[in-house]
């Protein structure tokens, strides 16, 4: 799947979260966009299994914090440094 596709993918999910889980999960999602230096492809790969995380969590009567913590950052930051940085032309 290209990224433009997991992109429409994950927005169209997006809209099967509760209020407190899509709050929990834009912040993340942000939060790893914003790290600029990587690959969009993997960045986006990474997005949408969180998503998916939190989805079956919530299926389960679950909240996003009963998966990734009351603070996540810690957790997206070791993810974060796993992906490989993005290539760019000069």
């Amino acid at each position: 799947m290209d990224t433009a596709e997991l992109i429409d993918q994950i927005n169209e999910q997006q809209e099967c979260l509760t209020k407190e889980n899509k709050k929990y999960y834009e912040d993340i999602l942000v939060y790893v966009r914003l790290s600029f230096d990587k690959s969009e492809q993997e960045t986006e790969e990474i997005l949408a299994e969180i998503l998916d995380h939190i989805l079956l969590a919530q299926e389960e009567g679950r909240q996003a914090t009963d998966v990734f913590g009351v603070n996540p950052k810690v957790y997206l930051q070791e993810v974060i440094g796993e992906l490989p940085r993005m290539i760019t032309k000069k």
